[in-house]
């Protein structure tokens, strides 16, 4: 996947604030000590150390301030995920505020998210999402009238054949045609509409109810394993001619298999 066509400054913008102030820091020694320090004595060279020693402060200013705006900035794409709260709210957001909004959700979902301050409201591949080794590219629409249709999932999905890309994403505040459905189905693409969004989107809030862990239920008169000792926990049938019948399974499952009617035998 090639990298974006990006300057350093705002390839700095978009990168975590304190990368910039480590390079300030950096920046800064480097110009003002050990320049100097390498070409003194050095006819040829020494007057890019003296040079290099007077630039230092600016250096490091550029980086701090650089530093600002990646903090600034990343407290609006923060703001842009918390403040959403239904499908009106999503399509109030201008298409690159949509973009952004996006990303940082999908970064709180532990994606690695690449993003840029180019492109436009109809530009492709919108955002490049690493996880687990795996490569996604993502396009967003923020459109609030027409339905996202084949064309658009087909030519993405020529973009992910062409830059070998493992899986697809197409993103919406509005909704797919059942032929962008149709040509999805069985591929690597993805297609999430308003509200998977929005659920997406408020699964990721400060806010959000912490998911609980799914546990079998222990009520207090379960019985012991009468194999391995251990406490048997309440079961529901699955399939077979018993299905939707519960019985009592050993917590120690699958390394003990006993099980127990209700009744206890």
């Amino acid at each position: 996947m090639p990298k974006r066509d990006e300057s350093l400054a705002n390839i700095l913008i978009l990168a975590p604030w304190w990368i910039s102030v480590v390079l300030a820091f950096l920046s800064y020694g480097a110009l003002r000590w050990l320049l100097p320090a390498y070409t003194h004595g050095k006819p040829v060279l020494e007057s890019f150390g003296i040079g290099g020693r007077g630039f230092a402060p600016y250096a490091a200013g550029m980086f701090l301030m650089l530093s600002v705006l990646s903090f600034i900035f990343g407290l609006k794409r923060r703001s842009l995920v918390n403040r959403q709260n239904s499908l009106e709210t999503l399509r109030e957001l201008s298409w690159k505020e949509f973009e952004w909004m996006v990303g940082e959700a999908l970064r709180r979902q532990g994606y690695e998210v690449e993003e840029s301050f180019g492109g436009g409201a109809d530009g492709g591949v919108d955002l490049v999402l690493r996880k687990g080794g795996q490569t996604t590219i993502v396009q967003c629409k923020q459109w609030k009238v027409n339905s996202v249709g084949a064309p658009v999932v087909r030519e993405l999905f020529g973009i992910m054949t062409a830059d070998k890309a493992d899986a697809a994403m197409v993103i919406t505040s509005g909704k797919f045609t059942r032929d962008a459905e149709a040509f999805a189905a069985g591929k690597p693409i993805q297609l999430i509409d308003g509200p998977a969004l929005l659920a997406l989107v408020q699964g990721v809030q400060p806010n959000a109810a912490p998911k609980q862990e799914q546990r079998d239920p222990v009520p207090p008169s379960a019985p012991a394993c009468p194999k391995c000792g251990a406490l048997m926990v309440l079961r529901t049938a699955g399939k077979g001619a018993n299905a939707g019948n519960q019985f009592w399974g050993c917590s120690g499952y699958p390394k003990c298999r006993c099980t127990l009617n209700l009744s206890g035998s």
